[in-house]
């Protein structure tokens, strides 16, 4: 794998989460959305962590100085 794939799976999962993060509202019209959005986020979380855990050190070592997960 291309280390420019990693770092754009880093990017999208981060976009991802961030979404979610802010989708979060009280007032949703589903009463399983927080749930839904929570296990999707943790989803996305744990993949993101798997990744950092085996992969990130397969990067060059500049890459990994300027992205530290």
């Amino acid at each position: 794998m291309s280390y420019s794939y990693l770092l754009d799976l880093y990017q999208v999962l981060d976009e991802r989460i961030n979404r979610i993060d802010s989708e979060k509202s009280p007032d949703s019209t589903h009463p399983n959305e927080p749930e839904y959005l929570q296990g999707r986020r943790d989803c996305l979380v744990d993949f993101k962590k798997y990744l950092e855990e085996n992969y990130h050190h397969k990067l060059p070592r500049r890459i990994q100085s300027v992205y530290k997960p």
